[in-house]
Formats: C-alpha cells, sequence, structure tokens
C-alpha cells in the first residue's frame, strides 16, 4: 500500500515543485470480469480511490450480461448531435496521486469501460464489426459524430475543439481488431494541443464494441504552466491496466469471428490512421437516416 505517513491524502501546505507522487498499488489489484453477449473481458485495476468522495464508482453486478440481461439495452448518447449511438458504462473509477508531507493531490487517473452500439433508430444490419475493414470506417464516424462537431466560436469557429486520432497503434494480443490512439483537446490556437483521452477499442460482437478511456487529470503546475511533478507512476498504473486487459469470446463471438476470417484472412487493422477533419458537418444531425454509413461498410464489408 502507500505509505500514507509520508503520502497521506490530506494538503495542508501546496507546494509547485518537482516531486514524485504516489498512488495505489498495481500488485494485489482484484480482476474484474465483464460479460458482454456471451463473451468476457477482464480488466485488472486498484480499488476505487479518488480526490473527492462524491466521485462515484462504476460497476456491473457481477455475471451480469448488458447485451443480453438488460431488458433496457443501450442508452442513445445525448452528447452526441447526431443521436445514432447507444452507450453502457460497465466500469469506471479513478485514482488520486500525492506528493509528499501533506503537499496535496497532484494528479489523477481515470478509467472506465463502455460497450457501445448503433442506436435502434439507426441500426447497421447485415455487418459484422469483426471484419477490420468495417470496423476502421465505424470508429471513424464514431470519433467524427463524438468529437468531430465541437468547435470554437465567433472567429475561431473554424478551428475545432479537439484533434485525432493521434499515435495510432494496432494491438495483436485479443483475438478480434484493435487498436489504441488519443484524442487531444485544442485551445483557439492551433497550436495550443493537450492531451484528452486515450483510447483503447475492439468488437466484442457483430453489432458492438468495447471503448477502454483513459484520462489523466493533473492539479499541479509552476508558473510558467509546465507539470511541477513526474506523472511517470501515473502513466505506469495506466500502463499495467491496459496491459491488464484480456478477451475470452463466447461460442457465438467466435463463431462470427472464424467467418470473417475465412472471408478476408487477417483481422488486423491498418497501421496508418490519420487525423480526422474537424470541425465536420458532414452528417448533419437532423438527418434521420444514414444511408452514406450504410454504404460506406457494404463497400469494405
Amino acid at each position: 500500500m502507500r505509505n500514507f505517513i509520508k503520502y497521506p491524502p490530506i494538503e495542508w501546505r501546496k507546494r509547485h515543485e518537482s516531486t514524485v507522487p504516489a498512488g495505489p498499488f498495481f500488485t494485489g489489484a482484484p480482476t474484474i470480469p465483464l460479460y458482454l453477449a456471451g463473451s468476457k473481458v477482464c480488466i485488472t485495476a486498484p480499488r476505487h480511490s479518488p480526490r473527492r468522495s462524491v466521485c462515484k464508482q462504476k460497476s456491473t453486478y457481477p455475471g451480469y450480461d448488458v447485451l443480453r440481461d438488460s431488458p433496457a439495452g443501450l442508452h442513445t448518447d445525448l452528447t452526441m448531435p447526431s443521436r445514432r449511438w447507444g452507450v453502457a458504462c460497465l466500469f469506471a473509477r479513478r485514482w488520486a496521486f500525492y506528493g509528499p508531507w501533506m503537499s496535496g493531490c497532484k494528479g489523477e487517473l481515470h478509467a472506465s469501460v463502455a460497450v457501445i452500439g448503433r442506436s435502434d433508430e439507426h441500426p447497421l444490419p447485415d455487418i459484422s464489426f469483426f471484419n477490420p475493414k468495417v470496423f476502421e470506417t465505424l470508429i471513424m464516424h464514431y470519433l467524427n459524430d463524438r468529437y468531430g462537431y465541437e468547435n470554437w466560436e465567433g472567429h475561431h469557429s473554424h478551428v475545432p475543439r479537439y484533434h485525432g486520432p493521434v499515435d495510432w497503434k494496432i494491438h495483436r494480443h485479443l483475438p478480434v481488431p484493435s487498436a489504441s490512439f488519443k484524442i487531444c483537446g485544442r485551445g483557439e490556437s492551433l497550436r495550443d494541443l493537450y492531451l484528452r483521452d486515450y483510447l483503447f477499442v475492439f468488437p466484442v460482437s457483430d453489432q458492438y464494441f468495447v471503448e477502454v478511456c483513459f484520462i489523466q487529470d493533473f492539479y499541479s503546475r509552476d508558473k510558467k504552466g509546465n507539470l511541477a511533478f513526474d506523472k511517470t507512476p501515473i502513466q505506469e498504473l495506466q500502463d499495467k491496466i491496459f496491459r491488464s486487459i484480456t478477451l475470452e469470446l463466447g461460442p457465438e463471438a467466435q463463431a462470427s469471428v472464424e467467418k470473417v476470417k475465412s472471408k478476408v484472412g487477417s483481422l488486423h487493422m491498418c497501421k496508418d490512421f490519420a487525423p480526422l477533419k474537424w470541425p465536420t458537418n458532414i452528417y448533419p444531425p437532423e438527418a434521420s437516416g444514414s444511408p452514406e454509413i450504410r454504404q460506406a461498410l457494404r463497400n469494405d464489408a
């Protein structure tokens, strides 16, 4: 455990100077199984320990399969103007990292796992998310809907609030296509970028995919705006949690994967994915259907 004598969760003397914060230990952390359409996703993470007690963790009931046992299904994500996506958060925790000798919280790591699919009003039948080309196209439209509409106002209306995906990486440790990337926040200056979300995505059935999201929040900076502490412990915990993620396919999902493999061969996604052009209004929120997306996915299938 963290040395609570040297690194107590107390802020009596705020100091913005070089230090190495301490957070929860990964050793001995519990493994959380998440069930989705007969498949099982596992993630190992320390117990919830946020900076503020009002930040509650999110978890599903043991053995509960949100895609099979939930009568309501996914909830339409109202934060996206298009209303084309449904989401269910399965897991969410925060971990605070404290400086020595009551110098306060220096930063936090937030991790969440969600399952995402198309809303009931905008289904995409007759395709499989396990097809890597289909999944790439799907992720492009998802990111456009989630981040692409946000832009600054007035004279800076041409400046998007987000930039991404960047640092695109494909992964081969799961039995399905998977990739990780970063989404950056952007100030009114085109050069003002900062890391916002680190995402890891992979399909879990023909019609649903999993999104693992990491967010690092920093609370201690010097007079120049630079970090006043070493963020290595936060990054190390994120890396360990990420490497712990496993996927065990159920019989139905395994059959779908084998069917796709027999048709397309490799399940690996593209090695390069250029940042998307944001802000975008290619698919206006008031559109009642998604013929463009359907056609693009059928072309890739």
